[in-house]
């Protein structure tokens, strides 16, 4: 006797369809938010920190890519995991690529993972659910060749967030003229940050670090200067930096 009107039933359409959405996304990720980070491993004696931390998900995968210091895939030998009813594993049993996902929300345990020619596992930190999860998660192991690049991600970590597409708090990017495309500058703490695919030419570079996982990436920092010079596969750029 008394049919809906048009808008009526649109609305009624909307409010069926949030209930639905809203019940289907568990309580545990229902404001999770899916990143990609670069961490590191610092497993030298005298220096080490905290295992890293993988934040994982429920109904979502993680990738976990282990590299050496300078971002090449490193391959896995064997790992052992701490809760294995909470946590799944997929490995090829060849790369150096794992795929991790929780079963349960707010669980947590810890894993050991043994890579080629490394005498000594890295031990890494699960937890479920937690306010990010890791889509991809770059874990940097050093060798013993690469202290100097290892010293330089201690001093300046900012370099190695700049690699996770993180800029440092307070950075202010650069007005840029000349060639384009070649890369992104920042003034950061009275320095420049340059983050590239090409090779910084002109100046010196204060700190460096390098990756080579997909392609090359390079982050740079450098004493403030007008002009830097980079160079690419197409050639050698001149690029006018200026703090405005």
């Amino acid at each position: 006797m008394f049919p809906l009107s048009a808008s009526d039933i649109q609305s009624t359409k909307s409010e069926i369809s949030a209930r639905q959405k809203a019940a289907a996304v568990m309580p545990a990720m229902s404001d999770a938010k899916g990143v990609s980070r670069v961490v590191m491993a610092d497993t030298k004696p005298g220096f080490a920190t905290s295992p890293p931390n993988v934040r994982l998900g429920i109904g979502v995968v993680s990738s976990i890519i282990f590299t050496d210091a300078k971002g090449v895939v490193w391959p896995i030998t064997s790992y052992v995991i701490g809760d294995t009813e909470d946590f799944a594993v997929n490995w090829d049993k060849k790369g150096g690529i794992m795929m991790l996902q929780s079963k349960k929300p707010y669980a947590n345990t810890n894993m050991a993972v043994m890579l080629q020619g490394r005498a000594t596992p890295v031990t890494l930190m699960l937890q479920s659910t937690q306010k990010e999860w890791d889509y991809e998660l770059y874990v940097r192991v050093a060798k013993a060749e690469d202290d100097t690049h290892l010293e330089n991600i201690r001093q300046s970590p900012y370099l190695l967030s700049l690699l996770s597409g993180i800029v440092p708090e307070g950075a202010k990017s650069l007005s840029v003229s000349g060639e384009q495309n070649t890369g992104k500058f920042w003034l950061y703490q009275g320095h420049y940050l340059i983050l590239t695919s090409g090779t910084l030419i002109s100046p010196a570079y204060i700190n460096h670090i390098e990756d080579n996982t997909l392609g090359t990436t390079n982050v740079y920092e450098i004493v403030p200067t007008p002009v830097v010079m980079i160079s690419d596969n197409v050639g050698v750029h001149k690029i006018n930096l200026k703090d405005e």
